[in-house]
Order: C-alpha cells, then sequence, then structure tokens
C-alpha cells in the first residue's frame, strides 16, 4: 500500500489532504504537531511525507534535519503558502524531492507524490539488497575474506596461495566456497557485490 503521512499544523488543510488522498487509494496518516509525528510515525515503505514549510514550535525543515539525523529517510514533499527563497534552497539541499506552492493542484500533487514513491521504493530496494549482500558476506570465513580480498584485486590463484602460505587446491577450494556464498558464478560478479559493500 502506498503510505503518505501529511504534517500541517493547520487542521482543516490536513484533514482534507488526508480525506483526498484516502479516496484515491493511498493509505494516510495526518498529524498536526512535528513532534506527534516523530513520536507515533512508524516507518513502512513506499511512502512519502507531506509537509507543511511553516509550523509554529517546529518548522519543516527543522523536522527534516532531525529526521535526517535519526536515519529517517522518507522522501520529503513540501507545501507551502508562505515561503522564503533560503528556506527552499536549504530544504532542497537536506534532500527534498519537491515544493508545492498552496493553493496547488490536484495533479500537481499527485505527479509529485508518485515520483517520492518511486524514489522511495527504489531506496528501499537498494537498502534490502545491500543487507542481504552483507549478510552473505559475513557467512565468510576470516579466511575466505583475506581469499576474497585478494581475487578482487586480480590475483590468480598461484600468487593469492604464495601471498597466504596456502597451497593452491586450498585456494581453489575457498574461491568455489565464497562464490557459493556470495551466491555468484563469475569473479566480475563478486566483485561487483564488494564494491556495492563498499569493501573495495
Amino acid at each position: 500500500m502506498k503510505h503518505v503521512y501529511v504534517i500541517d499544523d493547520n487542521a482543516i488543510v490536513g484533514e482534507t489532504l488526508g480525506n483526498t488522498l484516502s479516496r484515491l487509494g493511498y493509505s494516510t496518516e495526518v498529524y498536526n504537531d512535528p513532534q506527534a509525528f516523530l513520536q507515533n510515525a512508524l516507518p513502512v515503505s513506499p511512502a512519502t511525507i507531506l509537509l507543511d514549510m511553516q509550523m509554529p514550535g517546529m518548522s519543516g525543515v527543522a523536522l527534516q534535519k532531525q529526521l535526517a539525523s535519526i536515519g529517517r529517510k522518507t522522501p520529503i514533499i513540501f507545501i507551502s503558502g508562505e515561503w522564503q527563497a533560503s528556506e527552499i534552497v536549504l530544504a532542497m539541499k537536506q534532500g527534498a524531492v519537491d515544493f508545492l506552492f498552496k493553493p496547488f493542484n490536484l495533479e500537481d500533487l499527485l505527479t509529485a507524490i508518485e515520483s517520492a514513491l518511486s524514489k522511495d521504493l527504489q531506496e528501499s530496494t537498494k537498502a534490502m539488497v545491500k543487507v542481504d549482500l552483507r549478510t552473505r558476506y559475513n557467512s565468510l570465513t576470516p579466511r575466505e575474506k583475506e581469499v576474497c580480498a585478494l581475487l578482487v584485486q586480480g590475483l590468480l590463484s598461484k600468487s593469492i596461495a604464495l601471498n597466504l602460505d596456502i597451497s593452491n587446491a586450498t585456494v581453489k577450494v575457498h574461491k568455489s566456497r565464497i562464490l557459493e556464498k556470495m551466491q555468484v558464478t563469475s569473479l566480475q560478479q563478486l566483485a561487483l557485490c564488494i564494491t556495492q559493500l563498499g569493501l573495495n
């Protein structure tokens, strides 16, 4: 289910947006206070946040910064009737995916939401792939990790054997197990996995 968090201190605006999006098939949560969102909203994916720029107590940009500090990466679409160029620049620098000025039309809103949801789905998929890769890599023994590092550097089995003071046959056994555990069929694929993990 595509999820939209609506955060706007104007209860009427928040409720209207929430109801409209619900009728269009989105699951929604509406918050009139950024602190309530921080305390109660559980992260789901794919999702996006419709965030009012100007709110008492905590501005939209301040909430955006706090979410980033705790690792919450849900894409943010800012909505605002009052704005300053400096705030927009800061919001975009901090990763906002779009900015809509009130009053905005429904078509523009839905386009922004679908774009943000697509981005969140892509990021979530990449994160899941990386977690899976990390799990596979962690299943390697310390020696297999040593051999793996040398394999992705392009060393041949004989060179690895000399480097680690083990037999060529042992290197070949390690290589076979590494490919099996990492669920790849070639050294090129193995190197790509290591690169994705940031280990090369």
